[in-house]
């Protein structure tokens, strides 16, 4: 059954490139990483995204004129 947790793979295993950030306000690097969102709820996460996007761009491993964006739960909402 394919739901937000097989996406990501499966689509990998198609030859689909797959960033999934892990941006300011997520779980996973202590409390000042979870906190540093307050204030920002938008613009701090999508910051971090597109730093992840531009890397992925400059190193040459995702092609610019080919992105597509998708995401669940807040980062559904950030995708708006």
């Amino acid at each position: 059954q394919t739901n937000f947790y097989t996406w990501a793979p499966l689509a990998a295993a198609e030859g689909w490139l797959v960033l999934e950030a892990n941006y300011r306000g997520s779980t996973g690097y202590g409390d000042q990483f979870l906190n540093e969102i307050f204030g920002q709820i938008l613009s701090r996460p999508g910051k971090d995204i597109l730093a992840g996007v531009d890397s992925l761009v400059s190193d040459g491993i995702a092609d610019p004129t080919r992105l597509n964006i998708g995401g669940y739960s807040f980062g559904g909402f950030l995708t708006n």
